[in-house]
């Protein structure tokens, strides 16, 4: 396949994917996605990355007509081959978030379960993926929309918890996050800390300034509680 075609290809289904109505969620759980016989093929790494594309350009023509539980068992299908097939192309890893993705963005009810179960398998399969970032944003900010306190807490815990051992943080959000979830589930006291460490580290944030207003809000809720 042609570079300039990929690219198009590229960047009319990402328009396309976030433009389509909800879907109804799927009845069937993930699989693992475990190689299947195709993948002993003897293919050099560009035949191995055109073919995957192939299998893209099948998911841009379902889509292309309709983005409904009528082709989301074909568009599921294609994605999991992709991942199976292809495991070692930077499209598979592509196609994890792709799907989870669906389950939490456009499935009603959100799919959590089978999302979750996908990410961990990512975690496994590529632990130093710059796609993480992608996927955990994504889980993060719809466990957030939907008040899911619970299930945010314990997708930064692990990032809370390399802070603590090496007093490092990248970027603020794993630990706001972490202290609105906190926040939320009424550990005022761990929810305080959190948002502490955000203003210090990233004094010019928004996340900070987000943090300076819940921690008047946390001060206020202890005042009127030794009030009464």
């Amino acid at each position: 396949m042609k570079k300039v075609k990929i690219h198009t290809v590229i960047f009319i289904f990402l328009i396309s994917i976030f433009t389509v109505a909800p879907i109804t969620a799927s009845s069937e759980e993930p699989g693992e996605a475990k190689p299947s016989e195709e993948t002993k093929e003897k293919l050099s790494p560009a035949d191995r990355e055109a073919k995957a594309y192939e299998l893209f350009d099948e998911i841009l023509t379902l889509t292309e007509t309709s983005y409904t539980a009528t082709v989301l068992p074909q568009i599921e299908a294609l994605y999991f081959k992709i991942i199976r097939e292809y495991s070692d192309t930077a499209l598979a890893q592509e196609s994890y978030w792709r799907l989870i993705s669906i389950y939490v963005d456009r499935s009603i009810p959100p799919g959590y379960e089978k999302a979750e179960t996908l990410y961990f398998e990512f975690l496994n399969k590529y632990p130093e993926s710059v796609i993480k970032n992608m996927i955990e944003d994504t889980l993060s900010k719809s466990y957030y929309k939907n008040g899911k306190w619970d299930k945010l807490s314990k997708l930064y815990l692990s990032a809370v918890n390399e802070f603590k051992e090496k007093g490092k943080l990248s970027k603020p959000d794993p630990m706001f996050m972490y202290a609105e979830a906190k926040f939320n589930l009424g550990d005022l006291m761990e929810a305080e800390r959190a948002y502490k460490i955000v203003i210090e580290l990233f004094p010019t944030s928004s996340k900070a300034a987000a943090s300076k207003r819940r921690l008047e809000e946390i001060k206020k809720t202890k005042a009127k509680a030794d009030s009464d």
